[in-house]
């Protein structure tokens, strides 16, 4: 079953390098919420999928690539709900494990090329979907939909202590939107990017006004994308794991890899000292065995 009452732990760091500049740092390890609907998109599709239950719908249809944590777990969630679930993949077919972990919990999959892939955000492509299956519950990528940004708001109600900064990786815009919703306005959220994406803002603008959030107490961090998304260099891949074991948790390179290399970064040039800091762990380990096959990342 998908438990929609869990509560992430939050871990409080106390390694030299970070108490020296007199920081507060708490990991929210949302990444422990279910091992199979982790992180944020446990958050994002606890409401969406309550709906489309309580409403009827046969089942979700939703987009990502080969590598998608958002399908990985919406397969996993929609199979514990009773619920049928069609996945659009980018890129041509194949079988990653991700892929495998979908079909094996139910997931039907269609695959289209990364030029129709483009368009998943425009209106018109998404209604033809909802055209296809109708009277199914369409998510956008990611899982970012409107209705999602309750489920991470609750997150901010979690924490324990006041806090200056929450900060989160960003990939669909989603998880940032819905922590400005849950701060009311308290600290700054603070959205390391993970895709070099111009367009992002602007849909998280959308998300913001659709909640009716007056806040706009967030900011984006530029330059630690590394080559592009799901892409990092050998240098960022060794920095992550050296900091993923200095702190003791589990990394993955594509999303909460990077926030961490902005955190540091920020960390050791003096910008956080004697701040509060949380840093959302977002899930997403389920990729990893993928980047283990290939050999981009270690196995323990």
């Amino acid at each position: 079953m998908f438990n929609t009452s869990s509560k992430s732990f939050n871990q409080r760091i106390t390694v030299p390098s970070v108490l020296e500049k007199k920081v507060f740092l708490t990991i929210k390890r949302d990444d422990l919420l279910d091992p199979l609907i982790s992180g944020n998109k446990w958050r994002k599709l606890k409401y969406p999928l309550a709906a489309a239950k309580a409403n009827g719908c046969p089942g979700v249809v939703s987009f990502g690539g080969p590598h998608s944590n958002h399908l990985s777990a919406l397969a996993s969630a929609c199979a514990g709900l009773g619920l049928a679930s069609h996945g659009v993949v980018r890129g041509h077919q194949q079988l990653t494990p991700t892929l495998e972990h979908c079909q094996r919990q139910g997931m039907t999959l269609s695959f289209i090329s990364r030029e129709q892939y483009r368009l998943r955000h425009d209106s018109q492509w998404l209604a033809a979907w909802q055209q296809r299956f109708a009277g199914w519950l369409v998510l956008p990528e990611g899982g970012s939909a409107p209705a999602a940004l309750a489920g991470v708001a609750e997150l901010v109600a979690e924490l324990t202590d006041p806090f200056d900064e929450i900060w989160t990786a960003v990939g669909s815009g989603g998880t940032l939107a819905g922590l400005v919703v849950g701060a009311e306005g308290r600290g700054e959220i603070v959205g390391v990017m993970a895709v070099k994406d111009p367009s992002l803002e602007g849909r998280i603008e959308a998300l913001l006004e659709d909640a009716g959030c007056p806040h706009r107490n967030y900011r984006l961090v530029r330059g630690f994308e590394g080559p592009g998304f799901g892409k990092f260099t050998k240098e960022m891949a060794t920095k992550m794991q050296a900091l993923g074991a200095e702190l003791a948790i589990p990394l993955e390179p594509i999303y909460t890899g990077k926030l961490l290399l902005a955190f540091w970064h920020f960390l050791q040039t003096g910008q956080l000292d004697g701040q509060h800091i949380v840093l959302l762990h977002t899930g997403g380990l389920q990729g990893l065995e993928a980047l283990r096959q290939q050999g981009r990342w270690p196995r323990l």
